[in-house]
């Protein structure tokens, strides 16, 4: 029962704890879109620890490395996300072009002597061109 009344009373703890993204938003818009943590702490009635985790969980908000919170302009969205999709799609063309591979010496010479392609036969022979490299492959031993 003591287990309840504690989860209980963490859950209005969580619930007094949540910070309203939009005011976050409007003090850094008054500070001129950059803010310390201070601004924040006098604005919001919530603990520094929670309004740092609604910060972070923010996408238009980001931290400066001197640790100032900045509010990100619509366009610098845009252009993160357009960014963000040309690199996708460029990762997404270069993996299809590895797909495709070469043909290496062993292949154009084991494919000259069989004709048919493939098959067992060929398989093996291909196997062994690239053991044994494709300058030493059909030559015999005396």
């Amino acid at each position: 029962m003591k287990n309840i009344f504690d989860q209980w009373r963490n859950l209005l703890r969580e619930e007094k704890e949540k910070v309203d993204q939009e005011a976050l938003r409007k003090v850094l818009k008054d500070e001129g879109g950059a803010s310390g943590i201070e601004p924040f702490l006098k604005a919001v009635d919530a603990s520094e620890e929670s309004i740092k985790d609604a910060l972070k969980a923010m996408d238009d908000v980001g931290q400066h490395e001197d640790g100032d919170y900045i509010l990100a302009d619509d366009k610098e969205i845009i252009v993160k996300i357009i960014k963000e999709e040309i690199k996708f799609v460029l990762e997404k063309r270069k993996k299809k072009k590895k797909s495709s591979g070469k043909k290496d010496a062993c292949y154009h010479k084991v494919r000259s002597r069989y004709k048919v392609w493939p098959s067992a036969y060929a398989s093996g022979a291909l196997v062994r061109c690239r053991k044994v490299g494709a300058k030493n492959w059909g030559n015999k031993k005396k």
